[in-house]
């Protein structure tokens, strides 16, 4: 692509959006390139013209990283598959262009009798996207989505092709596995997969009490599990998957679907107008829409049913909100929960907040082990457990340091990170608030030693800020972040001194530091 032909690539009028319906931009220039020559000549331009470059995928992030006044490239044309090499009984590797969605590799991996190993609730989100962010299913025997990457290809700040794996240039990949977009632009990555399963799923309802009771075995139980809270209600549905080989009876998923009460159009438009109700009109009517809509929603016994593998992994996000994940260490769980408890009900009493349901309960194991030979001769694919593309952690891992790798048979809640992901929806479009429910949320989950998903709504404090009297003149909206930057130096440390040595070599000229505001006040970007 000649340097006279360039401006033609991008598009001047374009107005982005993110999935959340939250924050939207008019860049100055949108590009969709569809070839990896396409995105070295945008940076090449970019250092060029002393522009700045976000990095977009689906635009399912709900905060506002990636919201610019600069270019912007998206990746999602950038979305072919390469070679797919299966010289193993066990897994496979298959090389991509970074802008595939999960939902079509998985496609392409079902035809050739491949799968994912393991995804987080949504399945339309780049590949790139869910590495960067640090994205993750729900397992006590596997990790964060990157733990899959066998190698990663980007192109950096001074449009230099660069290759990483955790041979070639380890510490570099090791930023590339979390980078939030900062490092550069990922372009083709290689990802393990295994042969073809379905899952064979159950959802059962216990009494909240119960769960708590449970723990030092629930989460060990299967292979994929979910727990679904729902405070009000003071019940928890707990989703349980195990890999099986049987077939997926033609009409067993719509028959799930069918038994849901929000499958209906009509019945999903009535609790997003109750929804509109209590957020806009009557705050007290949350409780009771609440406990009604999960009455309805779970009044039919679901029984045992055998899906797909991405039917199983993915939910039903049902409408726009903000979300406000965070991890901690499992064990913790029981008290985290118990508190958060009392925070809802302390809420609904005072008539200060209310929150939406449910609250979604997830787990990892983000330990790795300390070598990646796998016994093909011993290997069942059915069996549990991940089969790793890599043995690193991101410099950004947002899960906790929880000791070595043991092996599948003494894994216990010692290993486990603890996902707890509050969400508000935002019906029609009109925005719940979330400041009071999200500021107490999190301090709960700082005090037990926790983290935030880098992709999400957090909010942090004012007195978090690197410099705090920088914000006094600000003028907050009840859901914008006021940033998290002394809590994540603390909890980084080395790791983040690293990222941050790494990214000063990789983008000398801070092409990828656009919404540097962001950044700041969260403690990735130096002054």
């Amino acid at each position: 692509m000649a340097l006279s032909n360039f401006s033609l690539l991008g598009n001047k009028n374009y107005k982005f959006r993110n999935w959340a319906g939250i924050y939207s931009t008019n860049p100055q220039l949108y590009f969709e390139p569809d070839t990896i020559d396409q995105v070295i000549e945008i940076v090449k331009n970019a250092n060029e013209k002393g522009q700045k470059i976000t990095i977009v995928g689906a635009g399912h992030t709900p905060n506002n990283i990636c919201i610019t006044r600069n270019w912007m490239v998206s990746l999602t044309k950038l979305n072919h598959v390469g070679m797919l090499c299966s010289n193993h009984a066990s897994y496979a590797d298959v090389t991509v262009e970074a802008g595939i969605t999960s939902h079509d590799l998985n496609e392409y991996l079902t035809k050739h009798g491949y799968s994912l190993q393991n995804l987080p609730s949504i399945n339309t989100p780049t590949m790139a996207g869910m590495i960067s962010t640090g994205s993750h299913g729900s397992s006590a025997y596997h990790g964060l989505v990157s733990s899959q990457i066998v190698d990663i290809t980007l192109v950096n700040g001074q449009g230099e092709l660069v290759f990483v794996d955790s041979e070639t240039q380890p510490e570099l990949f090791r930023a590339m596995l979390l980078s939030l977009g900062q490092i550069g632009i990922i372009v083709k990555m290689t990802i393990r997969v295994v042969p073809n399963f379905n899952l064979r799923v159950t959802q059962e309802i216990f009494e909240f009490d119960k769960i708590i009771d449970m723990w030092d075995k629930i989460w060990l139980t299967t292979e994929y599990i979910k727990i679904w809270w729902y405070p009000y209600n003071r019940k928890c549905i707990v989703w349980k998957g195990e890999r099986t080989n049987d077939s997926v009876p033609k009409d067993s998923s719509n028959n799930l679907k069918e038994k849901q009460f929000l499958s209906n159009k009509f019945n999903r438009f009535l609790y997003q107008f109750l929804l509109w109700c209590s957020t806009q009109i009557c705050g007290r009517l949350t409780p009771f829409v609440e406990k009604w809509i999960f009455n309805r929603q779970y009044r039919n016994v679901i029984e045992p049913a055998v899906i797909t593998s991405l039917d199983g992994f993915t939910l039903d996000c049902l409408y726009s909100q903000f979300v406000d994940e965070w991890g901690c260490p499992l064990v913790n769980g029981p008290e985290v929960l118990r508190k958060l408890e009392n925070i809802v009900d302390e809420g609904a009493k005072t008539n200060k907040f209310y929150i939406h349901c449910p609250v979604e309960i997830r787990c990892s194991n983000t330990t790795v082990p300390p070598d990646l030979s796998v016994n093909d001769s011993e290997k069942n694919y059915l069996l549990k457990g991940a089969i790793y593309g890599n043995n690193l952690h991101p410099l950004l891992d947002n899960t906790n340091n929880l000791g070595q790798y043991v092996a599948i048979d003494q894994v216990t809640n010692d290993q486990l990170t603890l996902f707890i992901n509050a969400t508000m929806y935002r019906p029609f479009g009109f925005n719940s608030k979330t400041y009071d429910w999200f500021t107490q949320f999190e301090q709960v989950m700082i005090e037990a030693d926790g983290k935030p998903h880098w992709a999400k709504n957090f909010i942090g404090a004012t007195e978090l800020i690197t410099d705090p009297s920088a914000s006094k003149t600000v003028k907050y909206k009840d859901y914008q972040c006021r940033g998290l930057g002394k809590f994540i130096k603390e909890k980084f440390q080395d790791n983040l001194i690293e990222f941050q040595r790494i990214k000063s070599i990789q983008d000398p000229n801070g092409i990828f530091e656009t919404n540097k505001d962001w950044l700041l006040r969260n403690g990735i970007a130096v002054e």
